[in-house]
């Protein structure tokens, strides 16, 4: 079996596409599989430093730019795609997975090309244009939230949640002595706003800071000022631009500060943390919000506006989830309950459905909502 996986850009694009490859080498453990993502993308470090083949495509994103990039992207997609069908080839792909972003586009064309069959993995609660544009052409689409399945034809749709990268380990007790563990994560590459508003709200709950246990992700670009803002407040916190295991401190924590791109809400899911989450709030689509919304409407996390008085809401709650860790352990139990800890495992069953040329696993009922490859 031969898989090429596109997409990426992000690290919510790249991550359920590395868990899907790690879970359908286990699988099938004499499958290859090849990634194909975008020069410029979040990928293109990323996979640099681990075990994957890749191929990458010079491909750029649509929105949000001029006329005149708009021609510019145009051009060099016509190229990506023409070059993407050749990566096809050279590799002998029997199934293209399309794993969202700009940096899909090219290869899942490539692959409606080529009559290679194609497979769609969406991780938002409202899908992203590039999805958009080849759910007609896909055989069958994953969703990572049920709503999302509206968005699409009914019966390409399979609701299986996002695939993630580890398996959740069992949380370190918390006692009533002990400090409230507290993780903030931007998303892959950080978020600034993100970063002054959890430091301006550390500031307004002063003393009460001092007994929080942080560990906070900021992004390249915000790990030295952070450190500062911290070193100001005179907090021990760590700080780290990237954490490459994000398990290891999901387990740990009590309470996760966090944008909500859908792969933070599947992970944060996934281990039962109760969640503060900020939405991203420059997107028109506001995937990020509505990623959030799920969880929210289970109890199991709170929803915060990213706007001038963001430091002011989360020192208030903060205060008071501190103060309340039998909420804090209830949250994150209705948080668990949204979660799809098989999500890779079925994606992987569907996409050797698909090489084998064989009927489609029927798609499981609906659950209910209680609670090997070389070097580049």
């Amino acid at each position: 079996m031969k898989v090429a996986i596109a997409g990426g850009g992000t690290g919510g694009h790249l991550f359920p596409a590395v868990a899907l490859a790690h879970e359908l080498l286990r699988q099938h453990p004499r499958a290859q599989v090849l990634f194909v993502g975008a020069v410029g993308g979040f990928e293109a470090a990323w996979l640099a430093r681990h075990e994957f083949s890749y191929e990458l495509l010079n491909v750029s994103g649509w929105r949000g730019h001029s006329a005149r990039e708009r021609l510019a992207a145009v051009v060099k997609f016509m190229r990506a795609v023409k070059a993407a069908r050749a990566v096809l080839r050279q590799f002998g792909a029997e199934l293209v997975v399309g794993a969202g972003g700009y940096a899909s586009l090219p290869t899942a064309a490539a692959a409606v090309l080529g009559r290679i069959p194609l497979l769609l993995m969406e991780q938002n609660a409202k899908p992203g244009l590039a999805n958009r544009l080849l759910s007609r052409f896909a055989r069958v689409i994953c969703v990572g939230f049920e709503p999302t399945a509206a968005f699409f034809p009914r019966a390409k749709v399979r609701v299986t949640g996002n695939p993630v990268r580890f398996k959740p380990q069992a949380p370190a007790p918390q006692t009533c002595s002990s400090a409230l563990r507290l993780l903030v994560v931007g998303g892959s590459t950080g978020a600034h706003r993100l970063n002054l508003g959890v430091l301006g709200a550390l500031e307004k709950i002063g003393r009460q800071a001092a007994s929080i246990a942080i560990v906070h992700q900021t992004g390249a670009a915000d790990e030295a000022p952070v450190k500062q803002g911290y070193a100001r407040l005179g907090l021990a916190a760590q700080v780290a631009a990237f954490i490459e295991d994000i398990g290891s401190q999901l387990a740990q924590a009590d309470l996760v500060i966090s944008r909500a791109g859908a792969m933070a809400v599947s992970e944060i899911a996934l281990f039962g943390r109760a969640a503060i989450f900020v939405p991203y709030p420059f997107h028109r689509d506001r995937q990020q919000e509505l990623n959030a919304r799920v969880i929210e409407r289970g109890g199991g996390a709170i929803v915060l506006r990213d706007d001038e008085a963001l430091a002011q809401n989360l020192a208030r709650e903060l205060t008071l989830l501190t103060a309340d860790p039998q909420r804090l352990r209830e949250m994150g139990r209705r948080a668990a309950a949204a979660a799809r800890p098989e999500a890779a495992a079925e994606i992987a069953k569907l996409c050797a459905a698909l090489t084998d040329r064989r009927p489609f696993p029927s798609p499981p009922r609906r659950r209910s909502r209680r609670l090997h490859a070389g070097a580049h």
